[in-house]
């Protein structure tokens, strides 16, 4: 009753939200004289690719060119970011069980995130992703996906999962592209999201990291959700 299994990534297998602030503040100081907190940066850039983020910070003042420098800057802070943490870089709780329970029941899964090829390679050296998931499977924004529905059609495409698919999600734009696209979903846990989430049916339900998702994964192998 699971066909395939697909992750976002950011703030799903990663709980990276403060570097992406700490990027996108420096900059917006640096065009704006202005401050971004967390608030702003969940309401206007979730889902929102770079360059209409500084082009809306610029108010339209930068060019297609300037924009993508400032993209490219803001994910390179990104990264460095990242390669600093004190004791180094993990992904959240539960994903190295969480992987291998997948791989050992052969359940196909991959990733679908609105990253750059630059952050995903990235990411695929730091967290030795290759261990368990073919890193040609992911699916991320090369410029030819209008959202994050057609992404996660083209992650099931790969994965050979036709119908019976789960997708983890954190944000309201990723989760509505994977309703859209017509998964079952599992969300992290946002109490600012609380509300929204009441509106899919297709949540299943909501966990706080990936230590938690098993018995979710498990009751959705022995049992027809889709119904």
């Amino acid at each position: 009753m699971l066909n395939g299994v697909v992750f976002d990534f950011n703030g799903t297998l990663f709980f990276d939200s403060e570097y992406h602030l700490a990027a996108f503040d420096a900059l917006k100081m640096e065009i704006c004289g202005e401050h971004m907190d967390m608030r702003e940066m969940e309401k206007t850039c979730a889902g929102v690719p770079n360059v209409e983020i500084f082009r809306r910070l610029s108010n339209g003042r930068f060019t297609q060119r300037e924009c993508e420098m400032y993209s490219a800057r803001k994910e390179q802070m990104y990264r460095d970011l990242v390669m600093s943490t004190p004791g180094g870089a993990h992904l959240c709780p539960g994903c190295n069980e969480l992987f291998d329970y997948l791989l050992d029941n052969r359940i196909p899964f991959t990733i679908a995130s609105a990253s750059i090829k630059e952050n995903i390679d990235f990411f695929v050296d730091t967290f030795h992703l290759e261990w368990w998931l073919d890193p040609s499977t992911i699916v991320y924004d090369d410029g030819s996906y209008q959202d994050k529905t057609e992404m996660y059609i083209e992650a099931f495409f790969r994965l050979g999962a036709i119908d019976h698919q789960l997708v983890f999600e954190d944000s309201l734009s990723g989760i509505k592209g994977a309703d859209l696209a017509g998964a079952r979903i599992l969300a992290i846990e946002n109490p600012a999201l609380t509300d929204e989430f009441t509106k899919y049916r297709s949540i299943i339900g909501t966990i706080t990291d990936m230590s938690e998702a098993l018995p979710f994964v498990e009751n959705m192998r022995y049992t027809n959700m889709y119904d």
